[in-house]
């Protein structure tokens, strides 16, 4: 048996990350990924700066027959006047969306063109777990996602917010393959996090070049499907199309999308 498909997103990333909030080309984002078949999008908590712009959202949602239970959210918590003012920003656009169906935000914190130090560490656990109890009074979950830079040092960065945040409060988004790019390996992030996993961020590459599609390649999602069997996994399934310079694309960014949604739904289940 698969995994339903009310538990599949198309993150917007691929239609050019979050500049359009939600005017009109937004809408046509919309309709590509409802025509491609899914039935949940995942785009940026900035869609919620306003009641008017959530507003709107609905609309546009109601109108393609999706859902967004999850937005991204960037912003620095290395210091205690960065993660004041971006867990300002959040939860202000937090008690919106709240009340327009989001459930998980998914926070990348921001990196700083170095290694964080221990004390940047230690203050950032802090105010993911200030945020992430913030969020929880809200009903929403805070979950945690990564890029490549956080991987440096065995996976120093992640391993610290892991460790030293309440399993409570703070959960993961893992990107499989940004873990992969900064040579880490999934499966044992995966397998240290368990059950803290509630959004996995999919794609894949050949000979390190991010495929038009999300489909077989240099990642092996069977295995990673094995370990999510094996904790029982619950949260959701969202493929995140993005092109190197590199990459050739062959199709349209619907069919693509089509494609990658028939492997989702053929290799997890």
């Amino acid at each position: 048996m698969t995994i339903p498909e009310s538990k599949i997103a198309a993150q917007l990333y691929i239609f050019g990350g979050d500049a359009v909030k939600a005017g009109e080309p937004l809408n046509g984002y919309l309709k590509v990924a409802h025509d491609a078949g899914y039935q949940l999008v995942q785009g940026w908590l900035s869609y919620f700066e306003s009641e008017e712009l959530a507003v709107k959202l609905d609309g546009y949602l109601a109108a393609h027959q999706l859902s967004m239970p999850c937005a991204y959210a960037g912003g620095g918590m290395h210091t205690r006047e960065a993660g004041d003012q971006a867990i300002h920003t959040i939860l202000s656009q937090a008690r919106i969306a709240s009340r327009h169906g989001l459930k998980i935000i998914v926070h990348n914190p921001d990196p700083i063109g170095r290694k964080k130090t221990d004390e940047e560490l230690a203050i950032q656990a802090q105010n993911l777990n200030r945020l992430g109890t913030e969020l929880s009074k809200l009903g929403l979950q805070l979950a945690v996602h990564q890029h490549d830079v956080e991987m440096q040092d065995g996976a120093r960065e992640w391993y610290h917010i892991l460790e030293h945040t309440d399993p409570a409060k703070v959960f993961f988004c893992l990107d499989t393959h940004w873990v992969l790019r900064g040579k880490q390996d999934p499966c044992r992030l995966l397998e240290s996090a368990g059950k803290r996993v509630v959004d996995l961020h999919l794609r894949n590459s050949k000979d390190g070049i991010w495929m038009e599609d999300f489909g077989p390649g240099d990642l092996d999602y069977q295995k990673i499907q094995a370990i999510l069997e094996r904790i029982d996994y619950q949260g959701y399934y969202t493929v995140e199309l993005a092109y190197d310079p590199q990459t050739q694309v062959t199709r349209s960014l619907e069919e693509n999308l089509r494609r990658s949604l028939g492997f989702v739904l053929n290799t997890f289940r």
